[in-house]
């Protein structure tokens, strides 16, 4: 079985690289292929300050994508299939596969009303350290399944009104006894005021449900709990500014805590924003502040910036850079965390992109990724990461 499943994305590589596609029926039905292979070398494999290991990994990705319908018609449907294989140069223990699949869509019957919607099932891994909880250094397997609907409702010339329902189901395929799922249901519900041809004021209400799975800590049951929360907001969407593009929000979060603990309440803010400065340099800036839940259970606050900027060097080449920051404040007064504390995530990137062809492109670059934890007991791994990739990619 093993030979026929690799014999298989011989084929399908095979036929990429050939530029061969794969079905094509009339202008509504296409099947392409969408393949990518991926060399880098790291310096932490485990993100773990205690057991360092280095190590060379290559990472294959077959694909295809089925698209039925066409921009500008009523419905519109992607589906994407995608399966990794991890190798590793020195720890072959840790070889995986991971299945990735992406249904996208949208149903826009008028012009009065644009539904969009998709739906996700992706596994992957990440390191202990990541999840929050103590343990041995090892890499963890998981799974999450969102899906996720959006209505716009055109009222009049000036007004619109959006609905959405999004949900997140996050689950441990390892350790699942010590580590908690986390199952969450968004409301996002909006009034949209154009102000003018180029800008919207959004005023919004958010609804967040989330149940947090039971997980043993040592030998004592650690129980499942529920959080409400509710985001109240305001924003604008569009052209902000003659070279400043994008949409921001700001307001007030409430927490509410099923079991016996105080709530958790806190300003929010969502934005994302592209400053054109030329036309070869755009540079983007997102924010936001809301709470989420680790695996180890424990719900806290996070504050997460990030700016990204790309440079055209020509038609080929093109220049980016990435620098991001993530600051989790943690609750001291849960079962599931007894110590309060603080983590800090800091990633900063540099690549290299040649883009001969939109059926194909490669990228070089540098990523190095800093985690930091106040653990006053110094259960939670600090841990430095050095990172050197080439990647290539093609589409047909």
């Amino acid at each position: 079985m093993n030979f026929l499943r690799y014999y298989f994305y011989y084929i399908i590589l095979h036929l990429t690289l050939t530029g061969s596609s794969l079905l094509q029926i009339g202008d509504a039905i296409s099947v392409n292929l969408d393949t990518s292979a991926t060399y880098k070398h790291s310096s932490n494999i485990l993100k773990s300050e205690s057991d360092e290991k280095s190590d060379r990994i290559f990472i294959f990705s077959p694909g295809a994508v089925l698209n039925l319908g066409k921009r500008g018609t009523a419905l519109d449907l992607s589906l994407k299939a995608k399966y990794d294989i991890l190798q590793y140069g020195d720890y072959k223990d840790l070889d995986n596969n991971q299945l990735k699949l992406y249904l996208n869509g949208s149903y826009n019957p008028s012009e009065l009303l644009n539904n969009s919607f998709s739906l996700s099932d992706v596994e992957g891994q990440i390191a202990r350290s990541e999840t929050g909880t103590s343990g041995n250094p090892e890499l963890v397997e998981r799974s999450t399944v969102t899906a996720s609907f959006s209505s716009v409702y055109k009222y009049s010339p000036k007004l619109s009104f959006s609905f959405g329902l999004n949900q997140t189901d996050l689950t441990y395929d390892t350790h699942k006894d010590e580590l908690s799922s986390k199952k969450s249901v968004i409301i996002p519900l909006k009034a949209i005021y154009q102000y003018s041809n180029k800008l919207s004021v959004v005023y919004g209400v958010t609804l967040n449900d989330t149940e947090v799975g039971q997980r043993k800590y040592g030998v004592i049951n650690l129980p499942a709990y529920e959080t409400d929360s509710v985001y109240y907001n305001v924003g604008l969407n569009g052209t902000i500014l003659p070279k400043l593009t994008g949409q921001f929000d700001v307001g007030y979060r409430t927490l509410n805590f099923s079991t016996a603990t105080d709530d958790f309440n806190a300003f929010g803010a969502t934005s994302a924003l592209t400053w054109t400065f030329s036309p070869k340099l755009r540079t983007t800036f997102n924010l936001s502040q809301d709470f989420d839940v680790a695996g180890s259970g424990s719900t806290y606050k996070f504050t997460r910036g990030n700016f990204s900027s790309v440079y055209s060097i020509n038609s080929e080449y093109r220049l980016s850079i990435n620098y991001g920051r993530t600051l989790k404040h943690f609750r001291g007064n849960t079962l599931n965390n007894p110590d309060p504390r603080e983590d800090t995530l800091t990633n900063f990137s540099l690549n290299l992109h040649y883009v001969p062809s939109e059926n194909y492109n490669f990228t070089a670059g540098y990523n190095y990724v800093k985690g930091d934890s106040d653990d006053i007991n110094d259960y939670i791994d600090d841990y430095d990461l050095k990172e050197y990739r080439i990647s290539a990619n093609f589409k047909y």
